[in-house]
């Protein structure tokens, strides 16, 4: 087997955890919701070209949030190098626009977004200054959830896990642009919207760098945000363990909705 160069264990979490990861889908239950009932959006991870992680693999904390009164949306999106990662953060301010405008429709209390890894970064994409402010109803924003995001990729389009053959269309001339903890988010002072960046114990020295990079870029604009670093869990059982109604994450967003 080839052994993996320094830059690559930094980007591959399977190097990191402490046991073996397990991929756990999770059956969807129907359950009549009421109107008015907040939403939570859930993005999954997978490098933006993975097709092991659809839908189906993001529907972690269905069941807890339903019970909690919830109405989930599970997106899947379209994987490079169908489209390039720049169309892919504009199909999801498509995406985006839609819930919030079905949101308003149905008298939704509130919109709130969780992403792991990827769908991390997807999501804190649309809270960009540009992106922001072309979303309807921002009012209906309450949490943002990153969880083991990737918000930085000049590192990462050098590595095979992520960028293999440039497989995401990065270039110089974007990749900036494509690292949402490179921006400016003054713009976020006084919206209804707060954040919470959560990392592991048991991630790369990389992961973690970004992540403290992403809460700091954040804390310029709000005040309403805060990090949280996982012990004991790796990039893969963060978002397992949140099926479990009564695992760390699970009740932190149940306290976040009682507040809300």
């Amino acid at each position: 087997m080839e052994e993996l160069s320094e830059l690559e264990k930094e980007y591959s979490p399977s190097v990191w955890t402490k046991r073996f990861a397990k991929v756990q889908l999770i059956e969807n239950h129907k359950k009549v919701i009421r109107d008015d009932a907040p939403i939570f959006v859930l993005l999954h991870g997978g490098y933006w070209h993975m097709e092991l992680f659809t839908k189906e693999y993001g529907s972690f904390g269905t069941l807890p949030l339903v019970h909690a009164g919830c109405r989930v949306i599970a997106v899947d999106y379209e994987m490079c190098p169908e489209v390039t990662l720049t169309e892919l953060v504009e199909l999801t301010h498509k995406c985006f626009t839609y819930i919030l405008n079905y949101a308003a429709r149905i008298g939704a209390s509130s919109v709130n977004f969780l992403g792991h890894s990827a769908g991390a970064h997807l999501i804190i994409a649309q809270f960009r200054e540009g992106e922001f402010s072309r979303l309807p109803h921002r009012d209906l924003i309450r949490g943002v959830y990153l969880l083991s995001g990737v918000y930085d990729i000049r590192e990462l389009r050098h590595t095979k896990v992520a960028n293999n053959g440039n497989i995401l269309s990065i270039t110089d001339d974007n990749v900036v642009s494509l690292s949402p903890s490179l921006a400016d988010y003054g713009h976020l002072a006084g919206t209804s919207a707060h954040f919470t960046v959560v990392v592991t114990e048991n991630e790369s020295p990389s992961y973690k760098k970004i992540s403290q990079g992403m809460k700091d870029a954040l804390a310029k604009g709000t005040e309403r945000v805060k990090f949280i670093l996982l012990p004991n869990r790796d990039h893969f059982d963060l978002v397992e363990q949140l099926n479990d109604k009564d695992g760390e994450l699970t009740k932190i967003l149940i306290e976040d909705l009682a507040k809300d």
